[in-house]
């Protein structure tokens, strides 16, 4: 059993110095944000990055650039950039020989954009993105999004499932995020659904209001979610993403503990 956990949390310091952290505090897998890794003054390169890695004896995932980019945008220019931080991401994924990048699919710019050229351009996106990743011998895992933004398309399992379907994809792996789903039922369901899909896991607890919480200050049922994905068959990382204010180490080992405890009888 692998216990993962964002450098986001760690964002304002330096991403070498946020892999000793996550290190120490007793974790399996850093989630490499390529933002993070990218940042002029605190990002690091693939070969630093890979050297580290190898050192702390740390499994890595990637997380795709979220910011300011937008593979569905109808900006076209914005759109073919988007596509092409996110063949870097892949890159850095391939070169670090990690279990594999977190896709975001793209949403609406506003409610007013039409939603058959937006779809469309979700699928011509993220058919390109794992072609890509394919050739690269890159697992691509395409994340379920915020479930309560009327401009998200891609909410649920239903929503990836039709996509891939109109990508034209058998191998439907995805990332699960539950606080994105902001209810216990419909996390049970998508696990159900996606049974044998489900090729990683982000952790974090939530409420109707928000997300990313920390274990146990939401409303999940946290203890059973677990419990349907580990019935499921899942065998991949349960990687936490929730903030911890101030960088404070010994809230983050407490995270890691809490998470733990959910697989307790």
């Amino acid at each position: 059993m692998l216990f993962g956990v964002t450098t986001m949390t760690f964002f304002s310091k330096p991403i070498l110095e946020a892999l000793e952290i996550i290190a120490k505090c007793g974790f399996d897998c850093a989630e490499i944000w390529v933002d993070h890794a990218w940042d002029e003054h605190r990002g690091a390169s693939a070969k630093q990055l890979k050297q580290v890695l190898t050192r702390l004896n740390l499994q890595s995932t990637i997380h795709c650039s979220i910011m300011d980019i937008s593979i569905t945008s109808p900006n076209k220019g914005i759109r073919e950039e988007s596509l092409r931080q996110t063949y870097q991401a892949v890159d850095l994924a391939r070169d670090l020989g990690s279990r594999l990048i977190v896709i975001h699919p793209g949403s609406r710019f506003s409610i007013l954009e039409d939603p058959i050229s937006h779809w469309a351009h979700q699928v011509s996106s993220i058919g390109k993105i794992l072609d890509y990743a394919k050739q690269q011998g890159v697992i691509a895992a395409v994340e379920n999004m915020d479930s309560d933004k009327e401009i998200v398309s891609v909410k649920d399992w239903d929503d990836l499932d039709r996509l891939f379907n109109d990508v034209g994809s058998k191998e439907k792996q995805v990332t699960l995020d539950v606080t994105h789903l902001r209810d216990t039922e419909a996390a049970v369901d998508f696990i159900e659904k996606a049974r044998g899909h489900i090729a990683h896991f982000h952790l974090s607890d939530g409420t109707k209001e928000k997300m990313h919480l920390r274990i146990g200050a939401g409303e999940l049922d946290l203890k059973r979610i677990v419990q349907a994905l580990k019935d499921s068959g899942y065998t991949g990382v349960w990687s936490l993403e929730c903030f911890v204010a101030n960088n404070n180490e010994d809230k983050l080992r407490e995270e890691l503990q809490a998470a733990k405890a959910l697989f307790e009888d």
